[in-house]
Order: C-alpha cells, then sequence, then structure tokens
C-alpha cells in the first residue's frame, strides 16, 4: 500500500485551507501575490546557499521577524519552504516570540505548515480549474504522466514534488502512481526530469537551485539609514553590506572621519 507522507486529513485540511484563503486575501488585497515579496514585507527575508539541510527557519531577533530560506534547495522547493514559513510568522507568532524558533518537535504545527503552503500557493479551486485547461477532462487518475505534473508545476511555480502530492491529495492523480511518477523527482533522474520539462516548452529554473544570497531591501536602507545618523558603525555597515555581495563605497560611504 502507497503510503504519502505529510498529507493532512481531510477535515485538517479544509481547516487549513480557510486559513490559507484568508492569510492569501489578506495580502493579495494589498497587492501583493509572490511568496518572497509577501515574506519581505513581514520579515527581514534571508536568502542564501546554507551548507545545511534545512530548508529554511523562522527566527526572532532584535524586535524583528527574520526568515531563513536555503537557496541550496531548487527553486521550487525553496518557494514551498517560504509559504511554509509563512504560516509560522502568521500563526505561531507568540511562540516564535517566546522560543525564538519553531521547535522540530512540534509536529503538529509543523503538518499544519505543510498544509498551508500546499493550500496556499496550489489553491484548490485554481488547480483543478487549470487541470482540466492544461492537461484535459479525459487525462485523469492513472493516466498522469510525468509532463502533466511539470505543466502544473509551472503555473503554481513549486517543485514537482509537491504539485505531484497536490494533485493527489484533490483526487486529480491515482494514488497508485505516485511511487511511478515520484522517482522523475529523485536527484539521480533530476537531468531526464530536466529533459521533459525542455521538451514541454518550459525553462528549468525551478527544479534549479538558484544559489541567490540577498537580504530584505528594507533592511538595506535601515542600515544606511542608520549609519548616515552614525547609530552604527563602518564595520557594521560593511558587514550587512558584503552578505549580499555590496560595498559602502558603492554607495559613496567612508569610514566616520575619513569623508572628504
Amino acid at each position: 500500500m502507497t503510503v504519502i507522507s505529510g498529507l493532512l486529513s481531510e477535515k485538517e485540511r479544509l481547516q487549513i485551507k480557510d486559513l490559507a484563503d484568508e492569510t492569501r486575501s489578506k495580502w493579495s488585497k494589498k497587492g501583493y501575490h509572490d511568496i518572497f515579496t509577501i515574506l519581505d514585507h513581514c520579515s527581514i527575508l534571508i536568502r542564501r546557499p546554507l551548507e545545511s539541510q534545512f530548508s529554511g527557519f523562522s527566527t526572532f531577533l532584535e524586535d524583528e521577524f527574520i526568515i531563513v530560506l536555503n537557496t541550496n534547495y531548487t527553486l521550487g522547493h525553496e518557494r514551498f519552504t517560504g509559504a511554509h514559513e509563512l504560516y509560522h510568522l502568521t500563526y505561531n507568532q507568540d511562540v516564535l516570540r517566546r522560543e525564538h524558533l519553531m521547535l522540530s518537535g512540534n509536529h503538529e504545527e509543523e503538518n499544519k505548515a505543510q498544509g498551508f503552503a500546499a493550500e496556499f500557493l496550489m489553491p484548490e479551486d485554481g488547480v483543478k480549474d487549470s487541470f482540466f485547461k492544461v492537461v484535459g477532462e479525459a487525462i485523469t487518475g492513472d493516466k498522469i504522466e510525468a509532463r502533466h505534473v511539470i505543466r502544473m508545476q509551472h503555473i503554481f511555480q513549486v517543485s514537482y514534488a509537491a504539485m505531484l502530492k497536490r494533485l493527489i491529495q484533490l483526487d486529480l492523480c491515482a494514488v497508485k502512481r505516485y511511487d511511478f511518477l515520484r522517482e522523475y523527482g529523485n536527484v539521480e533522474r533530476t537531468e531526464e526530469l530536466q529533459q521533459i520539462t525542455l521538451r514541454e516548452g518550459y525553462e528549468v529554473h525551478l527544479i534549479q537551485p538558484s544559489k541567490i544570497t540577498s537580504i530584505s531591501d528594507e533592511y538595506i536602507q535601515a542600515t544606511r539609514s542608520n549609519f548616515e545618523k552614525k547609530n552604527i558603525s563602518y564595520g557594521k555597515l560593511l558587514e550587512v553590506l558584503a552578505y549580499v555581495g555590496k560595498t559602502p563605497l558603492g554607495y559613496g560611504y567612508e569610514p566616520y572621519g575619513e569623508e572628504e
């Protein structure tokens, strides 16, 4: 019997669906739709390659919510992790303020965050509507192929694995197809998945790590402002800007006492 980890019961899913719909609507009304843009507006978002198994984490330090995403994972995976952390930032603020981190032993909240990410990035109505447009009403259940998952993946900008699980959760793909289709997402078959993706007319960015390093622009601007007001040292400014590959000289700054 095929066991698919990480899927909520239907009752739990519907409860989380309501939270995801509410959260998406809240940000959509402000004109924010992309998960990175949303995170950038409600936290200090740090994206960088990490030599760690962690996909990402949320924390609360110095009165700021901080989200760190590991760009050594594929972009599709990273986007899903971002939505996972948005759940914690939205519904676990009290825990983050008190504990500073979501403890890995809190399986209930971790499962909810995973379910939230799926509902937030791949809304049920949108998935079903798109599925019948780009896959077709005749191709459901045990007729789903990797190319169909890829088409859906690029509409919702998630990982291949996340999209496959979502199609099964919404009864658009037969459970018995899971093990076979999941194999395409394995590292050993990366080249094959890329070839299918290209044949379908898509770029392969979602199944590659972005490996970028970035930090919230708001944080950069606040750091610059504090330096200009002499609230922080040149060394601190240098440290922050170096993190994203920039230098104080690039902004016309020099150490105190050395200005022209």
